[in-house]
């Protein structure tokens, strides 16, 4: 079974919104370098690479991308991320303190 999932970068710029796409992209394919993971653009009006991110993810990977996004919070101070699913809001507002929630966000998908 695997889920989708977007991450949006949560009042960044545009250009920031880019910075941080390509960056956490980089960081979830060193965490597992078969994960499905590409760059989106979050209004279609734009012509920016994609300031946010699409996953698609199986039970087992869970939990290696959740701490994979943790770290890479702790790395970038500031960041902060939208999670949904499905059109569906799942997590708001989360930064490098939300570990737990992030991973919970993951976690309870596959239940």
């Amino acid at each position: 079974m695997s889920d989708q999932f977007k991450i949006g970068f949560l009042g960044s710029s545009s250009a920031q919104g880019n910075r941080y796409a390509e960056s956490l992209l980089r960081t979830l394919r060193d965490v597992d370098p078969a994960l499905q993971v590409e760059r989106a653009r979050t209004r279609e009006d734009t012509q920016d690479f994609g300031a946010s991110l699409v996953l698609v993810l199986g039970t087992a990977a869970a939990t290696a991308v959740a701490k994979g996004i943790a770290n890479w919070m702790g790395r970038n101070s500031g960041a902060r991320i939208e999670i949904t699913a499905d059109g569906k809001v799942i997590g708001t507002n989360l930064d490098s303190r939300d570990a737990a929630k992030i991973a919970e966000v993951f976690s309870h998908q596959h239940e």
